[in-house]
């Protein structure tokens, strides 16, 4: 760039960069943060400036100091019961829930309606000033004129924002009602409108509760009365045909009956079996009564097995003995249970036993009469006493029937007047409950209101709440103020000092040089100096000699200062003592030959590419040992068909060894592609960006592209940096500090123009080869 200096050389101390990405430290984040306020702080000082211009004015002019006016109204958690003398909580469950509740029906519409009508015709300022903006106010007082509005409306907007709040007291029966106006005397009106509306419906509504109440309570009376005169009729009915209403006793009565007859018809069953049993008996031994021991034993056995009591008992004894077995198998020996069940088929069997006995007895004892008797007299007499015992059956059957049939019939009345008795004493206990509540209600009536008038609007001191905002204001400003500056530092993508490149691009940095604005003129050569002489060790110490012997040196754009940097570097080399060779490869604009002045005709970059020999196409400065292949615009159309020739790699590659370091100056590489052939030539790179010029993107690319055809980035060069950003910002002054004697000297031995302006000295010293 125009504005960097060349140097002398000087025997300076060499810095090695640091190029790493650095560790995140925690404890210097709100530094990096307050570093692009910092940066742009002229934005921050006119963005605070203009926000508190324009909205302290604002708040001072059109936000008035307010009131808070308050009443309050009393609800009493517990009334005392007139009849009783207890305390009664009444129709409240939960006194904090009853609370909010009525102070949410303070605000409602029906409340907020009665407000206002009544505060309607008494031209209140506040239906017209509590409902418009504070820029509706600036317009209305601009224009002089007015604005109706609707009070209710007015009122209920007013809630909604918080101006007229009606809240329960913690720790207190009150429920304040409050407002905030700079009016006194319309917030008191206001709030005694709220109180007195509240009041009027809510006694109202309590009245109208409480007649309904007893309204319901004595038609439902009345339907019970009627009720409990149709259940007393229905139980008279039912009773009639008995003469009373208790039929208990003469149900157990007709059980008893029901009972004995039974137990007669199941005498008679048993008898009828056993003739039925006695007759093929008499029929098979009529006329033949000499029988074997053995048909004698038969007989027997038959008798005995066709005993009904013998099968009963067989059969309950089986089954028992099943049952005993399978409860030896899922209960212990000493288990009651299983005891019960032998014990039972003990009995049982001891039963058998008995009844086989006597059956067996029956049996020897009817042989015998048949023995000695007659057998068609015994047969007929059986058959006889079997018709005579079949019919007392049959006929004790229908009896049982008939009065069986009775009995369930009363046993279902008896069941039937129970139910309405007990119906008709619920329907007694339920009247006599309403009537008492009717009762209790009616002198509940005479005793105090559960809600009363605690205070009439009183006045809290005045709250002036434009310090409050004038202080917010501030904050707010200051606030936008430096997130204006966060959102322009993110917002812009150019590269500002070398920790954008190392964060943000991924590069490692070679070096830095200083913006002339922020180095004295009589220190500027000196720092110039230090500039190069560390990029230069930079270079040398992280390279190495086989990467950095031939170097193309490009940049993304224009205007990033990579021809200065190229000619400085080169001069930097050959005051190091190496022979250098500077080749201006920027066919398309060459810069180095104009800027230093060179004669056309000495200008041999493209007599050099088309065979003539090295030595007569370069040229020489002075004693410095540094040689200048310049370039002409003989061939800017053909640039690239030049350079991409198969010779030219070759030819450069040729020169190269008659020198210890070659630099390049190549085009911007993303404006034309010479850049990239010169690199690949070179096969090591350093791409030179602009502080403030450069942006992220355009760096990104650049390292794309040169990487994408293997070449060796050495780093990156930031021109133009603040001193506070340099990498030899500590050196700076050192020596003026430190020898005051020789100040003058040290400022004229420094005092270095731009290389433009070191032509005729140049040109003096120049030598052709």
């Amino acid at each position: 760039m125009n504005d960097q200096r060349r140097f002398d050389a000087v025997n300076q101390r060499q810095y090695l960069a640091s190029f790493e990405r650095p560790a995140v430290d925690h404890a210097n984040q709100n530094t990096s943060v307050m570093v692009p306020i910092m940066r742009r702080w002229k934005l921050v000082f006119f963005v605070f400036i203009f926000l508190c211009a324009a909205t302290i004015p604002f708040i001072w002019s059109f936000v008035k100091p307010t009131f808070e006016v308050t009443g309050a109204i009393r609800v009493a958690p517990i009334l005392t019961n007139i009849m009783s003398g207890e305390h009664d909580r009444g129709e409240i469950s939960n006194y904090h829930s009853f609370m909010n509740t009525q102070a949410v029906m303070i605000t409602s519409g029906k409340v907020v309606e009665r407000v206002a009508d009544d505060l309607s015709t008494k031209d209140l300022k506040f239906f017209a000033e509590a409902s418009m903006s504070i820029i509706d106010k600036m317009g209305l007082t601009l224009t002089k004129t007015t604005q109706t509005v609707e009070p209710a409306a007015v009122l209920k907007q007013a809630i909604a924002n918080e101006t007229i709040i009606a809240h329960s007291s913690q720790d207190t029966e009150l429920i304040m009602i409050t407002i905030e106006w700079h009016d006194v005397k319309e917030a008191q009106q206001i709030v005694d409108s709220f109180i007195n509306s509240y009041m009027a419906v809510e006694v109202s509504t309590s009245i109208q509760g409480e007649d309904r109440t007893i309204s319901v309570l004595e038609e439902e009376r009345r339907v019970l009365a009627e009720n409990m005169q149709r259940q007393r009729h229905d139980i008279l009915e039912m009773g009639k045909e008995y003469g009373d209403t208790a039929l208990g006793t003469r149900h157990e009565m007709k059980m008893e009956r029901v009972a004995r007859l039974l137990s007669e018809l199941t005498e008679l069953e048993a008898e009828r079996i056993h003739l039925e049993a006695k007759i093929p008996v008499l029929e098979q031994t009529q006329g033949n009564y000499s029988i074997t021991s053995d048909e004698l034993m038969q007989i027997r056995q038959q008798y005995i097995n066709s005993d009904p009591m013998i099968r009963v008992l067989t059969t309950n004894i089986v089954e028992l003995d099943q049952a005993l077995i399978i409860a030896r198998q899922r209960l212990t020996a000493t288990n009651p249970e299983l005891r019960l069940k032998e014990n039972l088929l003990a009995t049982l069997q001891s039963k058998l036993d008995e009844q086989i006995a006597k059956t067996g007895k029956m049996c020897d004892d009817m042989l015998a009469e048949r023995a000695t008797n007659s057998g068609k007299k015994e047969l007929a007499a059986a058959r006889i006493q079997l018709q005579q015992t079949a019919a007392h059956e049959k006929r004790f059957d229908e009896i049982l029937s008939k009065e069986d049939t009775e009995t369930i019939e009363l046993g279902r009345k008896q069941l039937a007047i129970q139910e309405m008795q007990e119906q008709l004493a619920l329907t007694k206990e339920t009247y006599g409950a309403i009537r008492r509540r009717i009762q209790e209600l009616n002198m509940e009536k005479k005793r105090p209101a559960r809600i009363s008038v605690a205070y009439k609007a009183e006045v809290i001191p005045i709250t002036d709440k434009r310090i409050k905002l004038t202080l917010a204001a501030l904050m707010g400003a200051f606030a936008l103020s430096f997130m204006a500056a966060l959102l322009r530092d993110k917002a812009d993508t150019s590269l500002t000092c070398p920790d954008d490149i190392v964060k943000r691009v991924g590069v490692k940095i070679i070096g830095t040089t200083t913006c002339t604005k922020h180095v004295s003129r009589p220190l500027l050569a000196q720092q110039l100096s230090d500039d190069y002489q560390t990029i230069r060790a930079n270079l040398e110490l992280l390279n190495g000699d086989d990467l950095t012997r031939i170097i193309a040196v490009t940049s993304p754009g224009m205007g990033e200062g990579k021809t200065t940097f190229a000619l400085n570097l080169a001069t930097s080399f050959a005051q190091k003592g190496e022979k250098v060779l500077l080749i201006d490869g920027d066919l398309r604009k060459p810069g180095i030959a104009q800027t230093l002045n060179i004669p056309k005709e000495l200008r041999g970059l493209q007599d050099l590419l088309f065979g003539k020999p090295l030595a007569e196409s370069v040229y020489r400065i002075g004693s410095t040992g540094l040689d200048i292949l310049a370039a002409d615009s003989r061939n800017v159309s053909d640039a690239l068909n030049l350079l991409s020739q198969k010779n030219t790699a070759q030819c450069i590659r040729q020169a190269s060894l008659a020198y210890d370091r070659v630099v390049i100056d190549t085009p911007p590489i993303l404006a034309f592609p010479d850049a990239l052939v010169w690199s690949k030539i070179a096969g090591s790179a350093i791409l030179t960006s602009f502080a403030k010029h450069t942006s992220r993107p355009e760096l990104r690319e650049a390292i794309t592209r040169l990487e994408q055809i293997g070449v060796t980035i050495l780093g990156t060069v930031l021109h133009n940096v603040n001193m506070s950003n340099s990498y030899h910002q500590y050196g700076y002054g050192y020596n003026a500090a430190g020898n005051n004697k020789s100040h003058g000297h040290t400022q004229n031995r420094r005092k270095m123009l731009l290389l433009t302006a070191k032509v005729a000295k140049i040109n003096a010293a120049a030598v052709k080869v």
